[in-house]
């Protein structure tokens, strides 16, 4: 794990949202996160899927998001998939990590159907996949800004070319007209 953060570059700092009306285990989570990324990670916490859509401008990379936010004390709170549906209408860009103490292929379907970008069950195995699923969210986050900045670089010689394209073909029009 320390070999991927001395790779990361200084300036690179991502944001990542926690989600989760389980207060121990958020907290436990965003210790581990601080502990294994140092400071290559910006992390905020939320308590409740309305906390986090309050909060939704400031447009978090990544977002680990509890699939199970309304329990029997909150039975009206939104849960997971409602708040996914919301991130997905609102952040197109931001990956979102679902996660639940459920561990069933049903539910891990629809929630990677409905945008997820990985679905982990909270188990042992959690405290591991979790940073390890981060890890490549930030290289699909890299990909696609190395990617974005190929196709600008694309386009602007694109319209270089067509530009000097113009000018030739006006130039030769303008000498052409003139001489008769």
């Amino acid at each position: 794990m320390s070999v991927f953060i001395n790779k990361m570059d200084e300036n690179d700092k991502y944001s990542v949202a926690l989600v989760d009306d389980d207060r121990v285990f958020l907290v436990s989570l965003k210790n581990s996160l601080q502990q294994q990324f140092n400071s290559s990670l910006k992390i905020s916490e939320y308590h409740s899927g309305e906390e986090f859509m309050q909060g939704i401008n400031n447009r978090p990379d990544i977002i680990i998001l509890d699939y199970h936010l309304n329990d029997y004390e909150h039975p009206e709170a939104m849960n997971g998939m409602q708040v996914l549906h919301d991130i997905k209408s609102t952040l197109k860009d931001s990956i979102v990590i679902m996660l639940s103490s459920q561990d069933k292929i049903d539910v891990a379907m629809a929630c990677l159907r409905d945008g997820a970008y990985e679905y982990i069950s909270k188990s042992e195995s959690a405290f591991v996949r979790i940073p390890n699923s981060i890890k490549n969210a930030i290289a699909n986050l890299k990909s696609k800004e190395e990617n974005d900045k190929y196709i600008k670089l694309r386009i602007n010689k694109i319209i270089m070319i067509c530009a000097v394209i113009l000018v030739d073909v006006a130039a030769y029009c303008i000498f052409h007209f003139m001489k008769g």
